[in-house]
């Protein structure tokens, strides 16, 4: 069992959320099959319990609110990831699975398409939400998430499992002996309602938000709670560009893992920190320091500004096909010149 503390905000809910996806994008070596922890009698928040398949061990290193972190032992090593995070709120599909979506290169889910992607399963004597999404990202790409989410007294607890989709097919049954294997228990406290969504950021902020101009061609799409503005960039090759401006409260994971989130997303390898340099670059944005990250695949591309305003990580991400992605800034760059 565990204990652990809950975020107590719906926005710390989504910042979390995508705090869980970039850790859960690398896997982690020492074992441990089953661990015990010491909860203080006074305790009143959520406790899990497990049991591991003999195939999966235990990641170390928990960080923020994951109550567990596994992987599957293979010959060729740790492979895919598996986590335990609970809420203390019901926390709606629709935004879970937004937030891993984005990651595999969806367009954005809404409750006709999470339909489609998602079933009722019946694991012994508990319903698990069960939610399949591919990556539609990166061509020939076989990563695949697989959530499960539990809802009990108003909480939700969210089993994601990250992998190749053939690895996750072979420990489907392990995922639910695991799944069966859990002992849950809600908190003890009276649960909050959820908040909405947040609304895009006003024209002018009193708190020093970033404000933005958009060029007239790009088309705006729908924001979320997630995105505060989203924008499409197309040419007559029906090549696009996704343009998003997200903000969430501290650094979000780091640097590191923000970074190798994205280059995942256009098909490179993760990186070192050391390796950082190679696609960081400081600049200037409204007088305050930021970062720029640049990086090309073999097909798509990705520009990014990094922002720390206030303890808030606000992003500024362009991705999508590289020749139209180059033509942009291309033209961006000529422009600067001439002024």
């Amino acid at each position: 069992s565990m204990s652990f503390s809950l975020p107590n905000t719906f926005s710390q809910t989504i910042a979390l959320l995508t705090a869980v996806c970039c850790l859960m994008l690398f896997s982690c070596g020492e074992e441990a099959e089953i661990r015990s922890y010491e909860i203080p009698s006074e305790y009143t928040g959520p406790v899990v319990s497990w049991e591991l398949p003999e195939e999966w061990g235990e990641n170390p290193d928990l960080s923020g609110p994951m109550a567990g972190s596994f992987h599957v032992k293979t010959d060729l090593g740790p492979m895919g990831r598996i986590g335990v995070m609970p809420f203390r709120e019901s926390v709606s599909s629709v935004d879970v699975a937004n937030m891993f979506g984005m990651e595999l290169g969806q367009a954005t889910i809404d409750e006709e398409k999470l339909k489609k992607i998602s079933e009722i399963k019946k694991i012994g004597d508990r319903e698990f939400e069960w939610i399949r999404i591919s990556d539609n990202g990166h061509e020939g790409s076989t990563r695949t998430v697989l959530l499960a989410l539990y809802r009990n007294h108003g909480e939700t607890w969210l089993f994601p499992f990250i992998g190749d989709r053939d690895l996750i097919r072979e420990q489907e049954k392990n995922f639910e002996s695991f799944l069966a294997s859990t002992t849950l228990r809600a908190g003890q406290v009276e649960i909050r309602a959820k908040a909405p969504a947040l609304p895009p950021p006003p024209a002018h902020d009193s708190h020093g938000a970033p404000t933005w101009e958009i060029p007239e061609h790009w088309v705006k799409t729908s924001a979320s709670s997630m995105r505060l503005a989203s924008y499409e960039v197309t040419d007559g090759n029906n090549s696009k560009l996704d343009f998003s401006v997200t903000s969430f409260p501290g650094d979000v994971g780091g640097t590191l893992a923000n970074v190798n989130r994205w280059l995942g997303q256009i098909g490179i390898d993760p990186v070192q920190e050391a390796d950082l340099e190679q696609y960081i670059s400081p600049i200037v944005l409204d007088e305050k320091e930021a970062q720029l990250v640049v990086a090309e695949g073999e097909t798509d591309s990705l520009f990014a500004a990094i922002l720390m305003v206030e303890d808030r990580s606000w992003f500024f991400k362009l991705t999508g096909n590289r020749e139209l992605a180059k033509g942009l800034i291309g033209v961006a760059e000529a422009a600067e010149d001439g002024a």
